[in-house]
């Protein structure tokens, strides 16, 4: 595969080339992927996200799309800890590198909930990035890695043809919990890094949402209110075009501050907003994600979010 693809650099700009200064970004999350055996945080699971992930990326694979960054927004693993965790995450890496190596793009992950960030530190981290090796991230408020239990904050650019985008991965999980939360650190550090514009704008990945879940039950685990109002100042008037999540497992795009947002669907299971919105309710067979294209028409740069139901394959012409 070509380096410069492969670092983001896609000569026909994303997209199968349908526009000059267009940026294409395949969003998935909460691929909940277990160890081989018995999960002993899910002994009896009513889903197969293995499964769904093979589907996923033989759908991606021969769907003909060279976009230029690949996201997945937190919760890689199934609630795995410990070595169980790091097998996990080196079957998810094989995956995605196999993946990207066919689409011709670099890859971001962020921490969620479910997992766990040692493992993560060890294992996902170094796939990521625009060259593959994020450790130590190109940017970060803890380089040294000196406390593996930290918070996995990174940033990194991707070249494309409207110019270098970065990226900035935030750890919003909070251990124990399954609320997001940033501390005064990872503020400051995004603070101190949007000072700076990006010639193509910054894309700003974390698995809480910074808004309200559709259902009133899920309003449990969102991000903290007073930290998400605080983000949302900090973002007011920076060069963010759109922020990426997952967490509520209900396929979702919102508005934060006036930034767009794109919240991609589970692939163990997804909320039903016919639902009581009272309650929370999940089945197992809708696995989805986003396609995240960005453009820039006449100075205007615009986000919009498409979809990508992935049910199964799809039906051939006759």
């Amino acid at each position: 595969m070509n380096a410069e693809i492969m670092n983001g650099n896609n000569p026909i700009g994303g997209g199968n080339g349908s526009g000059d200064g267009e940026i294409v970004i395949l969003h998935l999350s909460d691929t909940h992927i277990s160890a081989p055996g018995t999960n002993p945080s899910r002994p009896s699971p009513d889903y197969d996200s293995g499964l769904t992930m093979s589907r996923v990326m033989k759908r991606l694979e021969d769907s003909g799309l060279h976009p230029n960054l690949l996201v997945v927004s937190g919760d890689l693993c199934d609630a795995e800890t410990g070595e169980r965790a790091r097998t996990a995450y080196r079957g998810i890496v094989a995956s995605l590198r196999r993946l990207t190596a066919i689409l011709g793009c670099p890859m971001a992950c962020c921490m969620g909930n479910h997992d766990d960030r040692e493992a993560f530190r060890s294992v996902i981290l170094p796939a990521c990035g625009s060259t593959g090796t994020a450790v130590p991230p190109i940017h970060g408020p803890r380089d040294d890695g000196s406390d593996a239990e930290s918070a996995v904050d990174y940033s990194f650019t991707v070249p494309t043809s409207a110019g270098e985008l970065r990226i900035v991965i935030l750890d919003t999980s909070s251990p124990g919990s399954d609320r997001g939360d940033l501390d005064d650190t990872q503020l400051n550090w995004l603070k101190h890094l949007l000072k700076t514009c990006a010639p193509a704008g910054t894309i700003l990945v974390m698995h809480h949402p910074p808004v309200h879940p559709w259902q009133f039950h899920a309003r449990q685990w969102e991000m903290n209110p007073n930290c998400a109002a605080t983000l949302g100042d900090m973002l007011s008037g920076t060069d963010v075009r759109v922020i990426l999540c997952g967490h509520v497992h209900l396929d979702s795009a919102a508005t934060f501050r006036g930034i767009p947002v794109s919240i991609a669907g589970a692939f163990s299971r997804n909320q039903d907003p016919l639902h009581p919105r009272e309650l929370t309710y999940s089945w197992s067979d809708n696995p989805s994600m986003n396609i995240v294209m960005l453009s820039t028409i006449a100075h205007d740069r615009q986000a919009m979010i498409i979809p990508a139901m992935i049910a199964g394959f799809p039906v051939k012409d006759a």
